[in-house]
């Protein structure tokens, strides 16, 4: 054997070991990152689940607080109408009131007129 050719047989065997080492770490790596890809995916995975849960659970309180408020709303609506008939009830009896009060005083002014008139009739 030439000389090449030992060298190349001794750097080989002495080589061999590293590069099998070398091989094994490259499979160990693609082995490790593909767990961690599945890991990430599936924690990405229950992330959004969770997301979705959290969301549905926000958009209930949502609807709830917007129905609340939609409620609300109609029963000040409903109390705000029943005031508001409740106003014109007393004023129109506060015009009926008014009216008596008017008739009242022609009363009172005819039976004066009266009062007058027959103590005229009197003192004549």
């Amino acid at each position: 054997m030439n000389e090449l050719t030992q060298n190349f047989l001794l750097d080989l065997a002495t080589n061999t070991p590293f590069v099998a080492f070398l091989v094994y770490q490259y499979y160990l790596m693609r082995k490790d990152i593909s767990a961690q890809r599945a890991d990430y995916q599936s924690l990405r995975k229950e992330s959004k689940e969770e997301e979705a849960a959290l969301r549905d659970r926000y958009q209930k309180v949502i609807e709830e607080y917007s129905e609340d408020r939609k409620s609300l709303v109609n029963s000040l609506e409903k109390r705000i109408l029943s005031l508001e008939k409740g106003i014109k009830k007393v004023f129109l009896l506060l015009d009926d009131l008014k009216q008596i009060k008017d008739q009242v005083n022609q009363l009172t002014i005819k039976e004066e007129v009266r009062a007058i008139r027959d103590s005229e009739k009197r003192i004549h």
